[in-house]
């Protein structure tokens, strides 16, 4: 019989929570190793400097939490994170990042990841990200919520310009603007259409007006950036 002393021994010792570290850098790498060995609650049990190798760990290892570089090559860091989730691992991630913009802090957020960290944070402040989130807690700033909050205005800002702009071109004209995004001169377009070049240009002026534009190139560019055309599909 286990004698009572020893079962509560057992009891009070912190639970170890299994840790993987993905980052092209050995020297980052290194730092989540130092976080892990200063921590009671954490093992670094494997380690990537690519996403197609971190996929392969997850799979293998299961760790309880990935502490994901965001810029890897191969195959990036919120890709790994998309993979992960849409396989259902049941893995914690905490982002490390060079980068602060809202538009990289609010993809982490859509994808579920569980804390955001910088790389320029020091080793205390990566510990404690990794041990909040390894228990279950979430890591983000307040400044990094605003850049997130403020992000989804811009992209739904964007959506509805983009809507609205749509709405406003008929059939021909986002016909003749894709066109006009792969080079085609008004007397090319009037051939494929079959119209006169005449006709195109009026098309085209009406083209302007509605994407409140004044040449070619900022017609096109315009439209590409609302999403309207794809300047890749020819």
């Amino acid at each position: 019989m286990q004698a009572p002393a020893d079962t509560e021994a057992r009891r009070r010792q912190p639970v170890l929570r299994r840790v993987v570290v993905v980052d092209d850098h050995p020297v980052l790498r290194g730092v989540v190793r130092l976080a892990c060995n200063a921590s009671p609650t954490l093992e670094a049990v494997g380690e990537a400097e690519d996403g197609r190798t971190a996929l392969e760990l997850c799979r293998r290892l299961k760790p309880d939490l990935l502490v994901l570089d965001l810029l890897l090559p191969e195959m990036g860091g919120l890709e790994v994170a998309r993979v992960v989730r849409e396989e259902g691992l049941p893995i914690r991630i905490l982002a490390l990042s060079g980068r602060t913009d809202g538009k990289v802090v609010l993809e982490c957020m859509r994808l579920d990841v569980e804390g955001f960290v910088r790389k320029t944070a020091g080793v205390q402040a990566i510990s404690e990200a990794m041990e909040l989130v390894a228990a279950g807690g979430r890591v983000y700033s307040a400044d990094e919520e605003r850049e997130a909050v403020a992000e989804l205005g811009r992209v739904a800002r964007h959506v509805h310009d983009a809507d609205g702009v749509a709405s406003a071109l008929t059939p021909r004209e986002t016909e003749i603007l894709q066109m006009l995004g792969h080079g085609l001169t008004m007397r090319q377009v009037g051939n494929r259409l079959g119209i006169s070049p005449r006709t195109v240009e009026t098309h085209i002026a009406k083209l302007y007006r509605k994407l409140d534009v004044r040449t070619r190139v900022q017609a096109v560019a315009r439209a590409a950036a609302l999403g309207l055309i794809d300047l890749e599909d020819r």
